[in-house]
């Protein structure tokens, strides 16, 4: 397999898209490994056990401190489709405010603002599980439980703001005569919708930031929300052209509705984990490329599957790791300090017991190993290393080869493997000598 280090621009645009493919494919790897489609589908159903009792609180909010008509709150609430469409406003307010004559509406009230709180906890709990499998390592209750707590009320006051700011709008378009209301309209929709994606992405940068135990780097963030915010867009766009929420509704009444909400809400969290997932593959990208690196080069054959011809190319990433030596060169020498671990791409390296290179234990081939003992013991080296060939590696740090290890138990095996090798042949000088 040849290794290409062309410089132009078009090279480089190609090796850049070729990294994108390389981490989305990694990404949706993971994705279906970690099963997140799954918890894409609990948090869905957490929301929307949430979504009743909170947007009931934030209507008695929204009429009350206000002092906005039930019919205002049903039509605003209504304009933040697909998430709040599907409940009847007004009628939450007026059970609200009635509680059949009663007069227990503080009881009511209160029963709302409990079910909010622990519904809220139920979907956040969801999300940290996802996360959680996205972003593994132990992270203190008390921790998990106040990010879960601000999580739900500034999703609560982004919609009570939105609120705010239509009504807001609405005030101002009223008093503008001069100019068409019909033309200002349709700014005002788009402004709201803007703010409340961006709110989303808001959200989402936050639970990606808090609930993990180890903080993501914040660019990879920025990156993750990003792409869960437009890849979102992108689904309810076709999904709006693809079926026409009017005539579902028409056909199937409140259940088409339901239908049609639950879809939105669940793709939502299908991207939402997609993200976290993604910012997980860019934080450890070197490694998991070189994971996939070392499978293509361990079949011993050129790249034939699509698969493979993907990731059988070194990008950026890992070219930052390529040495290469000339035959009788040097890698290093008995009792040198260093812990950084080779692996051989092309070629064949030699490994003594002398710096005179005349007592070979071993002969290092492709797909292989070597200079992890001294990585893995923090020691000096145990041999000297010479290229029998030209020799190609990646020359990984010992912070990389230690995720590396943690990620791909397979080379643990690969790893012992080769040590009794080297222990049998050292064993073998020792006994002939």
């Amino acid at each position: 397999m040849e290794i290409c280090h062309s410089n132009n621009k078009r090279d480089r645009f190609k090796n850049y898209i070729l990294l994108v493919m390389q981490r989305f494919w990694l990404t949706f790897e993971l994705f279906n490994k970690n099963g997140l489609m799954n918890h894409a589908a609990a948090s869905a159903y957490g929301f929307l056990l949430s979504a009743a009792p909170a947007l009931l609180f934030i209507s008695f909010i929204a009429s009350y401190f206000l002092t906005v008509s039930s019919e205002f709150v049903d039509s605003m609430l209504g304009q933040i489709e697909p998430l709040f469409g599907v409940f009847d406003v007004k009628h939450f307010i007026i059970n609200f405010f009635n509680s059949g004559g009663s007069g227990i509406s503080g009881i009511a009230g209160l029963i709302s603002v409990i079910t909010i709180f622990w519904t809220t906890r139920l979907c956040m709990l969801s999300i940290q599980r996802g996360l959680g499998v996205v972003f593994p390592g132990a992270s203190s209750v008390l921790k998990n439980n106040i990010v879960t707590l601000v999580l739900g009320l500034a999703a609560m006051i982004i919609i009570l703001i939105t609120v705010i700011g239509l009504r807001a709008a609405i005030m101002l378009l009223n008093s503008i005569d001069s100019a068409p209301q019909s033309d200002i309209a349709p700014i005002i929709n788009i402004s709201i919708r803007f703010f409340f994606m961006f709110s989303l992405a808001i959200l989402s940068m936050s639970a990606y930031r808090f609930f993990p135990a180890k903080h993501p780097k914040f660019k990879n963030i920025i990156y993750g929300a990003l792409a869960c915010i437009i890849f979102y867009q992108i689904f309810a766009t076709g999904f709006t052209l693809l079926i026409n929420p009017d005539r579902y509704d028409l056909i199937y009444g409140t259940l088409g509705r339901l239908f049609l909400f639950l879809m939105n809400i669940y793709f939502f969290f299908v991207f939402f984990f997609f993200g976290g997932q993604l910012i997980n593959v860019l934080d450890f990208s070197d490694a998991l490329l070189f994971i996939r690196l070392r499978e293509v080069y361990s079949k011993g054959m050129p790249a034939k599957q699509v698969l493979d011809k993907l990731f059988a190319t070194l990008t950026k990433p890992l070219k930052k790791y390529y040495e290469f030596y000339k035959k009788d060169e040097t890698v290093f020498e008995i009792k040198s300090h260093g812990q950084e671990v080779y692996y051989v791409i092309s070629g064949k390296a030699g490994a003594y017991l002398d710096n005179e290179y005349k007592n070979r234990i071993s002969l290092i081939n492709e797909t292989n190993f070597f200079g992890e003992m001294a990585s893995i013991t923090s020691d000096q080296r145990a041999a000297s290393i010479k290229a029998e060939t030209d020799l190609e590696v990646l020359k990984l740090p010992p912070d990389i080869f230690k995720t590396i290890l943690h990620l791909d138990p397979n080379i643990d095996q690969s790893l012992i493997k080769n040590l009794s090798i080297q222990l049998k042949s050292i064993n073998q000088k020792i006994h002939s000598s």
